[in-house]
């Protein structure tokens, strides 16, 4: 989130509201959508307990700086994509404590959980917000110094969230084989359908092209390192730094959406064929 934030000015954050459309779709897409078909799939599939509870902690993080690596390599709005992603990063805060506070009761009633909205709020705004104020703050006050250090930081974060997927899947790679076909279905299919989603209100809204594949990645690529995280901190703690029941979908979820997006890329980039 950091090496995020070395990459936005100020005016990331307002260039969104200059193009209702295009932020209305953004809003829609990935601060109500996205939970309303997380918790959907979680009745249809009939997932429950802790794991339902992490679903569900995914579908509130806001999608990360390679959600803007992936527009540019689709052809898509990359400017718009960094707005939905400083916005997103803002909203997460109180989202995601909202999103919790109403859905985890339903999959855990016997158990009281800590879901406070004041202290879930400010543990998601230390993790997703600071570090991208602070990133912008360096941005304004050493623009040289943040155009030389952004470009590593962005690799470095990218490096950290594949070793952090693969460390902790391969640290606890019997929980994750043992729930794999579990979650699978249900987290494929949300990063599906987010994804026609993104395409379906782009083409209802008639956005263009560009615009269209932006929104698709927004919705159907979130930040699972946000998710492993909180995941971490309202969930049960694990022996040896393993990954908990919580912080689980977030981990698979990232390997799937690392597939799925490359067929994506080379549709819209004209390489392979719609179908």
């Amino acid at each position: 989130m950091l090496s995020l934030g070395l990459s936005l000015q100020p005016a990331d954050f307002t260039r969104a509201l200059r193009q209702p459309r295009a932020l209305l779709a953004g809003a829609l897409a990935q601060v109500v959508l996205l939970p309303v078909v997380a918790l959907s799939l979680l009745w249809l599939s009939g997932l429950e307990g802790d794991l339902a509870v992490g679903v569900m902690i995914l579908s509130c993080c806001p999608g990360g700086i390679t959600s803007n690596v992936m527009t540019r390599l689709s052809r898509g709005d990359v400017a718009l994509s960094i707005s939905y992603t400083a916005l997103a990063s803002l909203v997460t805060a109180i989202s995601m404590p909202l999103v919790l506070g109403v859905t985890a009761p339903l999959f855990l009633p016997e158990r009281a959980m800590e879901l406070s909205i004041l202290p879930l709020s400010i543990k998601v705004f230390s993790i997703a917000t600071v570090p991208v104020l602070i990133g912008v703050w360096f941005k304004q006050r050493a623009p040289g110094f943040a155009a030389r250090v952004e470009p590593a930081a962005s690799r470095l974060a990218n490096l950290l969230f594949g070793l952090i997927v693969v460390g902790t899947l391969t640290s606890q790679w019997s929980v994750f084989t043992s729930n794999f076909p579990t979650l699978a279905p249900t987290l494929l299919s949300l990063n599906l359908l987010m994804v026609a989603v993104g395409l379906g209100l782009g083409a209802l809204l008639r956005l263009p092209r560009a615009q269209a594949t932006t929104l698709s990645i927004e919705a159907g690529f979130q930040n699972g390192t946000i998710g492993i995280v909180v995941g971490s901190l309202i969930g049960p703690a694990v022996m040896n730094g393993g990954l908990n029941s919580f912080s689980l979908p977030s981990a698979v979820y990232g390997v799937l959406m690392t597939v799925t997006i490359i067929p994506f890329v080379l549709w819209r980039r004209g390489l392979c064929p719609a179908s």
